[in-house]
Order: C-alpha cells, then structure tokens, then sequence
C-alpha cells in the first residue's frame, strides 16, 4: 500500500540526510520490540551497512554490533497503555509508576533511550490516570536518584592517566560528565576504589562512560569490602551513556569496580551509589 522501496528511493534523492527509521536505514534505532527492553548488553554501535532496506534483524537492533562502524544507540518504545492509542476501557491498565520504572532501568539502564507513548483522549488531552501515573514516576526517580551516597566517599585508582589530576579517579564523584577517570594506555584492566568513613547501605548503582571517547568498557565487577577481604556483588558487560545495576541491600565501607575487558584505556564519568525504598 506504501510502497516503501520507492519511498525510500524518493526520500534519499530528495533529502539525503534525511534519518530513517530502523529496519528503513538503520539512520535511528529501533530496539527490535516494542516493550520498551533494551539488551542485557546493548552496545550503542551498529554495522548499518548490513542492514539492507525494509530487513530488521530484531536480535541485533536489540543487542548492536561489537565493534560497529556507526554509532546509532537504541531508543526503545512502548505504551503506557495496552496499546497506543486512548481507549476509556483501559483507564485501569496504565502502567503504574513501579513499572515506569522498571522500564526505566530495562532502557535507560542500559544505555538506549525510552521512548514512552502517551496517547490523548478524546478530548485531545492527556488522561488523568496517564498524568497521575506519569507524576508518581516522576516522584520516584526523583527521590531515587536525590542524592549519590559516592559523593561522600574518597576514590583512588590502581592506575590514572600520566598521574595528571584530570584523569583521577575523584572525577567519578563530581556530576560532571565532561570529567572522567582515565588509566594509561596499558592499564586496561585498572581498579577504582571508593571508601567511606562509615559503611554505606545501597541497592542501585550507576555507572557512565565519557562518550566523546566511545563505548570503550566491555565487562567489569563490583566488589564489597567485608570480613576483611573483597567479595564479588556484580558483574556485567557494556557500561556506555548509563547503566543501572540492582543488587541486593550492600553495607559495605569500600567499594571497588574493577575493568575486566576493555580493549583501549577506560574512561568512566561516574561511579554513583543509591538506596531505592519503594
């Protein structure tokens, strides 16, 4: 009915630069399903050139290439609602603000976008369970993310870039994504170590990579401090714009990340700690 492959044809020949959807370019990323779930590692790379016109390989759209030719990261979309479009019937089936947030960390978590459909009522306006939904998300990443118990810690690094103090290992408690730790070209398997004058309690851990320098990070852990010696609490691959991690309730006085495979020296933004009560 579209005729889509002369479509396409007629949209590059008029407007190139013109950004297309997924399987359509892939110039903008489709995440491969449409409930809002970005890979478990979800690489903000893709090889675009192996996706031909009207094919999307959904397991890679949802997972990216590693390594890529083309930074394209995944925007992953889903309805509040069953479906995405209002229907009065389904006032009582809004997702409600723990599952907003649930997509939140299965999206933004794992470094892709969200792209979250509210549809208009009849009206032409958003509805209130939608709005009253919407507010209570709000108000939870809000009083999640208040306040980075890291900022209270001292960070030191097994390694930093030339000893220079733009590249330390305190650059991860600032806010700034514009400073980062860095490690010496062959340091590519360095230690970062927070420690705190009394033990901290978290369940949420934030990591960033400084991404004017790429997605460099390919698996890393976290260690507490406890009984004297270090003991293993996550480990994951892929780090890029943000990843959340949830972990079971940690009191610990230290903490450690340590880069487990990284082909290039790492350069991590953030390491923050959170306690999210529901």
């Amino acid at each position: 009915y579209y005729d889509w492959p002369n479509t396409w044809k007629h949209i590059r020949e008029l407007q190139p630069e013109t950004c297309l959807w997924s399987d359509a370019g892939p110039d903008a990323r489709w995440v491969g399903n449409e409930r809002g779930e970005a890979g478990v590692t979800c690489w903000a790379t893709l090889n675009a050139a192996d996706f031909a016109p009207g094919q999307a390989d959904m397991k890679r759209l949802n997972s990216g290439d590693r390594p890529g030719t083309d930074w394209i990261p995944a925007e992953c979309d889903v309805s509040i609602r069953p479906g995405w479009f209002y229907h009065a019937k389904e006032d009582s089936k809004v997702k409600n603000a723990q599952q907003l947030l649930e997509l939140y960390f299965k999206s933004v978590g794992r470094g892709a976008s969200l792209l979250l459909n509210i549809p208009p009522d009849r009206r032409g306006q958003i509805a209130e369970a939608d709005a009253r939904s919407l507010r209570e998300f709000r108000s939870r990443l809000d009083a999640l993310f208040a306040r980075d118990l890291a900022r209270d810690a001292t960070a030191t690094a097994s390694n930093w870039r030339g000893k220079d103090d733009r590249f330390a290992a305190a650059n991860v408690l600032d806010g700034w994504r514009d400073t980062y730790w860095a490690t010496d070209d062959a340091a590519t398997n360095a230690e970062l170590v927070l420690e705190f004058k009394e033990p901290v309690t978290f369940n949420v851990v934030r990591l960033r990579e400084h991404l004017p320098l790429g997605q460099r990070v390919e698996a890393f852990a976290l260690d507490r401090w406890q009984d004297g010696h270090w003991t293993e609490f996550a480990a994951s691959t892929g780090i890029g714009n943000c990843r959340l991690l949830r972990v079971p309730p940690i009191t610990s006085a230290k903490v450690r990340l340590r880069i487990v495979k990284s082909p290039v020296a790492p350069a991590i933004a953030e390491l923050g700690l959170f306690w999210d009560n529901p």
